[in-house]
């Protein structure tokens, strides 16, 4: 190989690989509309009094309803103000593990960990919007398979798919790529999923533990990485392979986060 080929090589992994670091650096869970999607979702599912409850708690936050309020712990997790919460957003397992317990989480916390010291700190004070915006959020997160995953690749940040020809991971695939591919930034379209809902699935998912939620994103997740293939491109055959589990996913979040704030935030 000559010296200029070499060099031409060389620039071309650099570029992509500095593409996909900045493609990861600002990846985040089910991305702005999955998170909005979720917490309208669970909005329009809860009782009166406790969509009142809500109302009420969003009232003291910079945002106008809960969708779009249940994006803030992304928001604010880069300031030194919250920097602690930044290992709430994920729960790792290690490579060839298939169940994930509670042992998985680490001092300073996971997604699991958090739920629950959340909802705890809503109960004790109803007036907290903060918790309640953590509470609704990290319940999505659990939700996207990738937060339940392995720590070696921060979770899929690092792998590399290139989507439709553009450069990105696995990670940003299920946080935003596959939802804007498929229309969901468009209110009719969210719309139409939330018609989907039957009282039969409420019912089903309703009777379900938290580490149920968090093992049922970890089977997801070992699946996902048995079908990946570095630089594999992802095109229509993927996205209808994985469209119906993923909106699957986001209507178990919305059904499991209206009940946990129907308990929460009873009188």
């Amino acid at each position: 190989m000559t010296l200029t080929a070499t060099l031409s090589r060389f620039c071309l992994c650099a570029v992509s690989g500095l593409l996909l670091l900045l493609y990861s650096a600002n990846s985040t869970a089910f991305g702005r509309t999955g998170h909005t999607i979720i917490c309208d979702m669970s909005y329009q599912l809860v009782q009166p009094a406790t969509r009142a409850k809500l109302d009420q708690l969003i009232k003291a936050t910079p945002y106008q309803s809960f969708g779009p309020a249940c994006v803030w712990p992304d928001d604010v997790r880069s300031e030194d103000e919250f920097s602690w919460t930044k290992p709430h957003h994920y729960i790792n397992l290690q490579r060839g593990e298939t169940i994930v317990t509670r042992s998985h989480c680490p001092a300073e916390g996971c997604v699991v960990s958090a739920i629950e010291d959340m909802q705890q700190r809503l109960q004790k004070n109803q007036d907290d919007w903060q918790a309640l915006l953590f509470l609704s959020h990290y319940i999505s997160d659990l939700h996207q398979p990738l937060h339940v995953s392995f720590a070696d690749d921060l979770g899929g940040n690092r792998t590399a798919v290139y989507f439709f020809g553009e450069p990105a991971n696995l990670h940003g695939l299920w946080d935003t790529n596959m939802l804007n591919k498929l229309g969901y930034t468009e209110p009719a379209k969210q719309q139409l999923l939330f018609a989907s809902l039957t009282p039969e699935q409420q019912h089903q998912w309703r009777n379900s533990t938290l580490m149920d939620w968090t093992n049922e994103s970890a089977t997801i997740t070992i699946g996902l990485y048995q079908d990946y293939r570095p630089g594999m491109l992802i095109d229509d055959i993927y996205l209808t392979k994985y469209q119906a589990l993923l909106e699957q996913r986001l209507l178990k979040a919305a059904v499991r986060l209206a009940a946990t704030l129907e308990t929460v935030l009873a009188p």
